[in-house]
């Protein structure tokens, strides 16, 4: 019985450590979830703003809208993947594999813009 106590009295000490931990997670997921958010308005205005869309040229706003969309793919596999919290080697190994996609993607995008292909 008394392992009984001793067992909840360490899970208690557990879980308040764990609120503390989580009541200071909870910010950063917000602060991260809002910079996800600002990007994805980001990608909405450029092709919708018609100035914007002009300024860019067609080639110019699919390129920023993959580089965009990108940067938010990496944001959540590193932070809600919880990568950043392990070796950086991890978060490498899984985002050069998009990271090169992602270019191959762009390079024949641009080709095929340019030759009129």
């Amino acid at each position: 019985m008394s392992d009984s106590h001793t067992a909840h009295a360490d899970h208690g000490g557990d879980t308040a450590h764990d609120a503390e931990h989580h009541r200071h997670g909870y910010a950063k997921y917000v602060i991260v979830g809002v910079i996800l958010t600002v990007i994805t308005i980001v990608e909405i205005m450029i092709p919708s703003i018609p100035a914007v869309a002009d300024a860019f040229t067609r080639p110019g706003v699919v390129a920023s809208l993959l580089i965009l969309s990108f940067a938010k793919g990496a944001g959540v596999v590193a932070y809600y993947m919880h990568l950043r919290d392990d070796n950086r080697l991890f978060t490498a190994l899984f985002m050069f594999p998009f990271f090169i996609a992602s270019m191959i993607v762009l390079i024949l995008f641009l080709f095929f813009s340019l030759t009129g292909g």
